[in-house]
């Protein structure tokens, strides 16, 4: 009898082959994209990176049991159609967090010290116009964090015991206890985090209810000299608003790794305005992020496969009526 097929859509860490190959024939994602039809008829299991699985998609995998996401979040997995047909659907939370932690204190270095305006001063000889960076440094001031998971906790130790950062952090799901534990002062209103803060990271899942959670209201509450950074989910944030409060001055800038879009078209002017620093969605690609995601999605698979429920699983409700 043939192995199981599981398919790799995306580039990952080749750990997931090593262990996997043994118990499971393994297509990677050269051969997934020469023909994903076949495969997606044939696989019993995925590990989707950035690969989407909406409705059409998961209907055309009659023989799909377990969906093993390489990350935290599960918007590009249509729920609702994998919960009808059986599939399961697990991820994997804090596999990446550190790498992401950092990356975002990354971009909110780049914008509060001009880093891409600086390195182009260098670069043509123009080290004179140094004078005009004029930065303020995160040491002593306030990071305002809109969600208080394993990233947003990270964040938070880094900034509060690594630059002396007053943190606030606005989450409706963590109570005051807890933040209080992490260092976090508990903020019940998101308007007032807003105002509050010099820097403002976001770091909450993508749902119908956090789209465009900052929009032109929102960028209009935060200070003259804010730095917005979202490495979380570009959907987060209205690009066009986000745009004018960056040309129009309502915010001093801001850090992304994610787009509505991507990859943001070339003639998209949110990529020409001022005091942006950017990264390509790579905030999660450490070495060591891969391997400690990677492995995790093999022990997902794993799991299924031998009768046990993931300790990850999202759709709860599927596993007694799941695929056999």
């Amino acid at each position: 009898m043939d192995k199981p097929l599981v398919v790799v859509p995306d580039r990952v860490h080749p750990i997931i082959f090593e262990r996997l190959e043994p118990q499971f024939r393994v297509m990677g994602a050269d051969a997934f994209k020469a023909d994903p039809t076949a495969a997606l008829a044939e696989a019993a299991a995925v590990i989707p990176r950035s690969y989407k699985m909406p409705k059409a998609v998961l209907e055309a995998c009659p023989k799909l049991k377990v969906i093993a996401r390489h990350g935290a979040g599960v918007d590009s997995v249509d729920m609702a159609t994998a919960t009808r047909l059986g599939i399961v659907v697990a991820n994997v939370p804090g596999g990446n967090g550190k790498a992401v932690a950092e990356a975002t204190v990354a971009l909110m270095l780049g914008a509060i010290w001009r880093t891409p305006l600086a390195h182009d001063f260098v670069k043509t000889n123009q080290f004179e116009r140094r004078w005009e960076l004029n930065f303020e440094q995160l040491s002593d001031r306030t990071l305002g964090l809109v969600g208080l998971g394993n990233i947003g906790a990270r964040v938070a130790h880094i900034c509060g015991r690594g630059f002396d950062m007053k943190v606030l952090g606005y989450d409706p799901y963590v109570d005051r206890a807890r933040m209080a534990a992490l260092g976090v002062e508990k903020v019940d209103d998101l308007a007032a985090l807003l105002r509050m803060s010099d820097v403002v990271s976001l770091h909450v899942p993508l749902t119908p209810e956090t789209q465009h959670l900052i929009g032109e209201k929102e960028l209009r509450l935060m200070k003259a000299g804010a730095v917005l950074v979202n490495a979380a989910r570009g959907k987060l944030v209205d690009g066009r608003a986000l745009c004018r409060a960056l040309e129009e001055g309502w915010i001093g800038g801001a850090g992304l790794d994610v787009f509505e879009v991507e990859p943001p078209a070339p003639d998209d002017p949110l990529l020409r305005t001022p005091n942006l620093v950017m990264t390509p969605h790579s905030a999660s690609l450490s070495i060591e992020a891969d391997k400690n995601v990677g492995l995790a999605c093999v022990d997902i698979v794993e799991d299924v496969f031998a009768g046990r429920q993931p300790a990850t699983l999202v759709n709860r409700e599927v596993w007694p009526s799941r695929r056999s």
